[in-house]
């Protein structure tokens, strides 16, 4: 009987040893795995999407400042980006790389109408020093060796394959900087030029001794 009596208390005092073991090494390494996550994803709040405000039905169209012969014109919101993605990006780059160029200067255009233009009767011009590079199709047409027709149409696809899509924070467009090299690590834009140290603008680093396009600040 006596035998018997000490093996139950052996066992329970097993299991009360392995409760303990639980208790302080696998619980707090499964609620240190929640935090991450929960942390990960407070983290990660920058969307691409189509927004339930449709800017591209808000701005159809936008007036674009020619800074050369101080003209302007109205043009397709659309239209106007892919100008300004023949301007930024090779065309022979894999269409999704076109894709994202279109996006991120769909999303700087918005930025800059929403938030105060630099242009009192413009939402924009085609100066990159100033605000985005525009090339007219006549202009990109020339530089282009051969098969210029096929290469436009493929800017136009990845343009209005793209068509609505833009980068937020806190369900508004956000101020979408974008470089050729960052030198291997991009520096916070408040360094830079001053102004707002937004909190989706933050220093990354980036691959190293190879030319890269459209590389976003945000991390």
């Amino acid at each position: 009987m006596k035998n018997i009596l000490r093996k139950i208390l052996k066992s329970y005092i097993l299991l009360f040893l392995v409760l303990i073991i639980v208790a302080i090494i696998i619980l707090p390494l499964l609620l240190t795995q929640k935090f991450i996550i929960e942390n990960t994803t407070q983290q990660i709040n920058i969307e691409v999407k189509k927004e339930e405000i449709d800017y591209n039905v808000k701005y159809k169209t936008i007036n674009l400042l020619h800074k050369v012969d101080n003209t302007s014109e109205d043009i397709e919101l659309d239209e106007y980006i892919v100008n300004v993605v023949a301007a930024e990006m090779p065309v022979d780059y894999e269409l999704e790389a076109l894709k994202a160029q279109a996006t991120v200067a769909r999303t700087y255009t918005l930025y800059q109408i929403e938030n105060g233009k630099k242009h009192a009767n413009n939402d924009i011009c085609d100066d990159s020093t100033c605000c985005q590079a525009w090339i007219s199709k006549e202009k990109r047409f020339e530089r282009w060796d051969s098969n210029q027709e096929e290469k436009w149409n493929k800017l136009r696809e990845a343009v209005y394959a793209s068509a609505g899509d833009i980068i937020t924070y806190e369900g508004k467009p956000i101020d979408a900087f974008f470089h050729s090299n960052s030198g291997g690590k991009t520096e916070l834009p408040v360094n830079v030029w001053g102004g707002n140290n937004f909190p989706y603008l933050q220093t990354v680093e980036t691959a190293r001794r190879r030319r890269i396009f459209a590389i976003l600040f945000i991390s």
